[in-house]
């Protein structure tokens, strides 16, 4: 991991709960959250439901690739962790991303997070009917297929999550759009569209690119054999294969 430059760190995982272990679950999150807050190099935890989707969203960020390994391996996320690929997640999914470094050339693929500050949470024909704008709209952009499991995919190229619930909380109500792109530039010009603007309506939007941070083979537990991913349990029945 220290081979990567230290820019700011995003862990994109995506979970759903075993319901017999889901109280237990939410009980061990909230007590881990106050615990990861004080670890060096901690920035964000972010997560909410999917919209259209049977995951649960789940982000952390870190300072610092090497940072956000520490918390890894420390004896405190240790025990949490097991419990969570043992027994409580039915299912999961992590990649690591990281902002690129100054004058960093950029290949794909890039995560783009593009998130929107609100006043008040939207009702539901709101969302729905941006949702509408944003399948119709994204077609023309070609973003990649949005991969869950390996060769599992939701049903649309995107995931939006939210009202978030976050620490520390930076609005009184956040949503996330998430996309993956081939390269920069496809995401730039998505950027540009009117769509994007038209998210506006929900509040304030903002957006940052990062680039995939891979491990060797065998670092981690669950890991791809190209070392972009690691997965846990069976993908939810209501995934998509494209």
């Amino acid at each position: 991991m220290s081979g990567n430059p230290q820019t700011i760190t995003t862990m994109e995982a995506g979970f759903t709960v075993n319901p017999v272990d889901a109280e237990e679950f939410w009980r061990h999150q909230e007590r881990m959250g106050p615990v990861a807050a004080a670890a060096p190099g901690f920035l964000a935890v972010i997560g909410g439901p999917i919209a259209r989707s049977p995951w649960l969203y789940f982000c952390g960020k870190w300072q610092t690739p090497d940072l956000m390994d520490q918390w890894y391996h420390d004896p405190k996320h240790k025990p949490m962790m097991k419990a969570a690929h043992d027994r409580w997640f039915g299912a999961c999914y992590i990649r690591k991303w990281r902002l690129p470094a100054e004058g960093e050339p950029i290949n794909g693929p890039v995560f783009c997070e593009t998130a929107i500050a609100g006043d008040v949470a939207a009702g539901a024909d709101k969302i729905a009917s941006l949702l509408d704008q944003i399948d119709e709209a994204l077609a023309e952009f070609d973003p990649m297929p949005f991969e869950t499991m390996t060769g599992q995919y939701e049903r649309q190229p995107y995931q939006f999550v939210g009202p978030l619930q976050e620490f520390p909380q930076v609005a009184p109500v956040r949503y996330m759009l998430l996309t993956h792109w081939k390269s920069l530039g496809d995401a730039q010009r998505w950027l540009r569209s009117p769509t994007m603007k038209a998210l506006g309506v929900l509040g304030t939007v903002s957006s940052t690119i990062s680039v995939l941070i891979t491990h060797q083979p065998g670092e981690r537990e669950g890991l791809h054999a190209d070392g972009s991913q690691r997965e846990f349990g069976q993908s939810p029945a209501a995934s998509w294969r494209p």
